[in-house]
C-alpha cells in the first residue's frame, strides 16, 4: 500500500471521490430498490424489521455494503497522505510569496528613496514658478508617489512568515499524555519504547512541556521528520490501549491555540451526548463527533 499512497496525486484523489461516490449511490440505490424505499425521507430503523423483509436479505445488502467500504478503505489511505503532501506544498508556496513580497518591500523602499532626491534637487527651480498659496511641485509630486506604492508594515510581514513557519512546524509534532514524569530519567528510551507497543521506530526528538509538579505528569512535545510520520503514528496510537505498559498513555496532535479551544468544546458536547444517551459510545473523528451503539 505504500507505494500506492506515495504516488497519489491531486487529479487521482479527484478520481478516488467519484469512484467512492458512484459506489456508495450503487449501494445506496440497491437498498432501496430492495426494501422499497421510494425516497431518503422514506428509510427508518422500523422499516428494516417490516413483514416480507427476510434476515437473509438484510444480511446480504449488510455484507455488500462492508465490502464496499473495505475495498476503498486504501483509497481513503492515499487521498488523505496526497493532501498532507499538498498542504506542505502551499505552506512552501506562501513562504516564498512572502519572500517575494520582502523582495518587492526593498524595491519600493528604494524606489521612493531615488524619487525622493529627484525631487529634491528639482524644488528651488520649481518653486520659484509656481504662484504663491500652491503647493510646490515636489510636494505635490511626492505625495502622489506615496499614495501609488502600496505599503506592506513589517509586523504584518513579520505575522505572516512566523504563521506559515508554525503551521508547518506543528504539523510534525505529537504531544503524548500520561508518560510518567520523573526527576531524573532517560526521555528518549521512554519514547521509544511507546513507539516499540506500536511497530514504530522513528527518529524524534522529545522534551517534557511545563512546569514539573509531584501531582501530575508533564506532557512531552515529540518533533518527527514529517507529517506522513505523524499521521502513521496518530493511527496506531489506539492500539496503546492493548499495551500492558502504555495502556493509560495517549498520543495526540500539536494543537494551535485555537485548535486547543475548539478540542476542548467538542469534548465537552461530546460527553454531555454521552451522559445523555449511555446506550452510544461517542467519538471524536476529523473534527465532529459521531455515535456508535455499544452492543
Amino acid at each position: 500500500m505504500g507505494d500506492a499512497v506515495s504516488d497519489t496525486s491531486a487529479a487521482d484523489v479527484d478520481i478516488i471521490l467519484k469512484d467512492v461516490g458512484a459506489d456508495m449511490n450503487a449501494w445506496i440505490g440497491n437498498l432501496r430498490t430492495v426494501l422499497k424505499f421510494k425516497s431518503h425521507q422514506d428509510v427508518a430503523v422500523e422499516k428494516f424489521s417490516k413483514p416480507g423483509i427476510s434476515k437473509d436479505t438484510l444480511a446480504k445488502i449488510l455484507f455488500e455494503g462492508y465490502q464496499m467500504v473495505y475495498s476503498h478503505r486504501d483509497k481513503f489511505e492515499s487521498s488523505r497522505v496526497c493532501v498532507e503532501k499538498l498542504k506542505s506544498e502551499l505552506i512552501a508556496a506562501q513562504r516564498s510569496v512572502v519572500k517575494l513580497q520582502q523582495q518587492l518591500l526593498d524595491f519600493q523602499e528604494k524606489l521612493l528613496k531615488t524619487q525622493t532626491e529627484q525631487l529634491q534637487g528639482m524644488s528651488t527651480v520649481v518653486d520659484t514658478a509656481v504662484d504663491k498659496g500652491m503647493r510646490s511641485y515636489s510636494q505635490v509630486l511626492s505625495r502622489t508617489i506615496k499614495n501609488s506604492v502600496p505599503v506592506l508594515s513589517e509586523q504584518t510581514l513579520k505575522k505572516v512568515v512566523q504563521e506559515a513557519v508554525t503551521d508547518e512546524d506543528r504539523s510534525r509534532n505529537l504531544v503524548v499524555f500520561g508518560l510518567t514524569d520523573e526527576a531524573t530519567e532517560d526521555l528518549d528510551s521512554k519514547i521509544s519504547s511507546l513507539f516499540s507497543d506500536i511497530e514504530e521506530k522513528p527518529s524524534f526528538e522529545a522534551v517534557r512541556i511545563g512546569e514539573q509538579l509531584e501531582e501530575r505528569n508533564r506532557p512531552v512535545k515529540i518533533s518527527l521528520r514529517n507529517s506522513e510520520t505523524v499521521h502513521r503514528i496518530l493511527q496506531k496510537a489506539k492500539n496503546l490501549r492493548k499495551s500492558a505498559t502504555h495502556r493509560t498513555v495517549y498520543v495526540q496532535p500539536d494543537r494551535s491555540p485555537e485548535e486547543r479551544a475548539k478540542h476542548r468544546e467538542l469534548v465537552a458536547e461530546m460527553r454531555r451526548r454521552a451522559s445523555e444517551d449511555p446506550d452510544c459510545y461517542y467519538f471524536i473523528l476529523s473534527g465532529e463527533i459521531f455515535s456508535r451503539d455499544k452492543a
